[in-house]
């Protein structure tokens, strides 16, 4: 994060309206459609210092989109927010909320859970900004929530920027045991189990200590609870790989262990030579394999990271696992962006169908990494128009191929007849450099 003229305010949507495929009749296909959110806002960097310029400052931003006319009302208890919007069909609605709308307490609940509820299916977002430091997320509806979850975040960088994850309880009396993978602020000790009592809408924020020794990383965290819960992993912001400039603000909704995967694909991103990744495990003796060579047995808890992977790479696992691809920092050589964090959906989970937009304002270049049997290429369609197969790469010795696709500011569709998976980031350049953003695209979740 630097210096610059200019104010970031981006985001990608991805709606999923897809049909996943189950040869079990008993599955129902769900996805991050819904009538009902549960989402939070993450501090973001540090507080902006008094008498500082605007650019500063925190930009809170939920952005709602759906395939049918839609009512949707936003509340939030804690501030006495309660508005409601009208979404006309395939169209996206931004609404900015108040900055008191920011988490700032850890280990204490606060009344600051974003309640979003609507009379048929949307898809929901959240943009958190300040200037060059900024992620969005995918918000999941509670009919994809589940029990238990690990943290996914990344390495300390100082004394107040660290990894954090939040809890939001969707029900009354919902009892949540954490289980932290490094020491908390308030002292709670690595592998120590606590357990705290919330209320519906109660958000829980557990952030880790800054010590000299160690990573001071959440990743791998284990919370597990007796009621469905919303939860939100990240960083104030991080660097990546460790001691490359610069930092971002890292933010992702967790999927459920229940929808986690064992194949993934992870493509180079557009513009970088490089990307990092991580795996975390939510089994004892969990393989994991690059391109069918084994690379880490892991415990439950534990992570793989790679640093520095310059090339489209096939990771799959013996054991159900949740993976992470992040974007470096600008001074990584590429002199483009900073760090990102993508959650990447295993392909036992892709869809046939993503609608997504690009609400811009700057200077940004926007891409889709596209994911699909090599055999069913000729099937995807961008906007109803056929996807130039030249584009395409086969992955490895795979029968998947990938295409990374540069996108024009706007509303896109893309569909095919096979399950395909899409992976949306885009970074900024002149006035908006040093800055990215990256999604998860949308998922099923079917539980595996």
């Amino acid at each position: 994060m630097r210096s610059l003229q200019g104010i970031l305010t981006a985001l990608l949507l991805v709606v999923a309206a897809g049909t996943a495929v189950a040869r079990d009749p008993q599955y129902i296909t769900k996805n991050s459609e819904g009538r009902e959110f549960w989402v939070c806002f993450m501090k973001n960097f540090r507080e902006a210092a008094k008498g500082s310029a605007n650019s500063d400052r925190i930009r809170l931003q939920l952005f709602l989109t759906s395939s049918y006319d839609a009512k949707a009302r936003i509340q939030v208890e804690g501030i006495r927010y309660d508005s409601t919007v009208r979404i006309r069909a395939n169209t996206v609605v931004s609404i900015s909320l108040p900055t008191s709308v920011l988490l700032q307490r850890t280990e204490t609940p606060e009344r600051l859970a974003v309640h979003i509820t609507s009379d048929t299916l949307i898809g929901v977002y959240g943009l958190n900004t300040r200037f060059q430091t900024t992620d969005t997320y995918l918000g999941l509806p509670t009919t994809v929530l589940g029990t238990e979850y690990r943290a996914m975040g990344y390495t300390k960088l100082s004394a107040e920027l660290l990894s954090a994850l939040t809890i939001i309880a969707t029900e009354d009396d919902t009892e949540v045991t954490i289980t932290p993978t490094a020491t908390t602020t308030m002292r709670r000790k690595i592998g120590k189990p606590f357990t705290v009592t919330l209320r519906k809408g109660d958000a829980y924020t557990v952030g880790s200590i800054y010590e000299s020794i160690g990573q001071c990383d959440l990743t791998g965290t284990h919370i597990v609870s007796n009621k469905k819960i919303a939860v939100f992993s990240g960083h104030n912001c991080a660097y990546v790989p460790p001691k490359v400039d610069a930092c971002n603000h890292l933010v992702e909704q967790l999927p459920p262990v229940s929808s986690w995967g064992k194949h993934f694909y992870l493509g180079n991103l557009r513009e970088r030579s490089k990307y990092t990744y991580r795996v975390v495990a939510s089994q004892d003796e969990t393989k994991v394999f690059e391109d069918s060579k084994l690379v880490a047995v892991l415990r439950a808890g534990e992570y793989h990271e790679n640093p520095n992977v310059s090339r489209h790479l096939q990771v799959t696992a013996d054991k159900p696992v949740l993976v992470a691809q992040y974007a470096q920092g600008f001074k990584n050589k590429d002199s483009v962006g900073d760090p990102m964090m993508i959650l990447v959906s295993p392909t036992q989970q892709f869809l046939k169908q993503y609608r997504f937009a690009t609400p811009i304002n700057g200077d940004w270049h926007h891409y889709v990494n596209v994911v699909a049997p090599t055999t069913s290429i000729s099937q995807i369609r961008l906007n109803g128009r056929r996807l130039d197969s030249s584009q395409f790469a086969v992955l490895g010795e795979s029968r998947y191929s990938i295409a990374q696709v540069a996108i024009p500011f706007g509303t896109h569709v893309i569909t095919s007849e096979t399950p395909f998976g899409l992976y949306s980031y885009g970074f900024g350049f002149r006035a908006d450099a040093y800055d990215a953003y990256g999604n998860m695209a949308g998922q099923a979740f079917l539980e595996l």
